[in-house]
């Protein structure tokens, strides 16, 4: 073959663009890339959907999960997918994620540590419990709620001791409403509310005789 020939074959390989790389091949920043935009057009994550974009997807998501620069609902559906990829590197983040945040007053901090409580009270694991209980100190009644649905989620024994010391000074209706239904679903619902007695009739002195 001639030169000329060579040199143009050496020429299309080098500009040849390279084939898709596998999951298990990809950087880091590429994975993390790929998983952040299709949390963007998927409101709910699928186990198999991260597999295929990452072989291990549990780390660009707690990273996307702790940018601050990515928007609240990106973070938050990070945050939620993480219940698809269980171990205990990721309850041990979702347990940070829910004490570090138990407080948070940011609309977009309390959205994702609600899905976090979720997250972890589906998982479980060691604590889990108190960790969701010290939710119930947020202002918010939504974090709240979702509180007490990861309590009933992680099926711990002590669940249904911090979700009836809830109950008795919960004020929100929707909060109590959902304390109640999840003592229901662990088979430990609340007491029915003692009947009000009718008021006890005043007895009538009778009347003495006149001068």
């Amino acid at each position: 073959m001639p030169l000329t020939c060579l040199a143009i074959v050496a020429c299309l390989l080098v500009a040849a663009p390279a084939g898709p790389k596998s999951p298990g091949t990809a950087k880091p920043e590429d994975a993390r890339t790929r998983i952040e935009a299709y949390l963007g057009s998927h409101d709910v994550a699928t186990a198999a959907d991260l597999r295929g974009l990452d072989a291990a997807p549990e780390t660009p998501l707690m990273a996307i999960a702790l940018d601050g620069k990515v928007k609240g609902l990106i973070r938050a559906r990070a945050v939620a997918a993480l219940r698809l990829v269980p171990s205990p590197k990721v309850r041990d983040f979702l347990g940070r994620l829910v004490s570090e945040k138990a407080t948070a007053k940011e609309a977009s901090e309390r959205l994702v540590v609600r899905r976090a409580a979720i997250a972890l009270g589906w998982l479980a694991g060691p604590e889990a419990d108190t960790k969701l209980a010290a939710l119930f100190g947020n202002d918010d009644p939504e974090v709240r709620v979702d509180a007490a649905i990861g309590l009933g989620l992680t099926r711990a024994a002590n669940a249904p001791i911090f979700l009836r010391r809830q109950l008795a000074v919960e004020q929100a209706p929707r909060v109590r409403q959902q304390i109640e239904r999840q003592l229901q679903a662990l088979g430990s619902p609340p007491p029915e509310p003692e009947p009000e007695k009718p008021p006890r009739a005043r007895e009538q002195t009778p009347m003495r005789g006149g001068l």
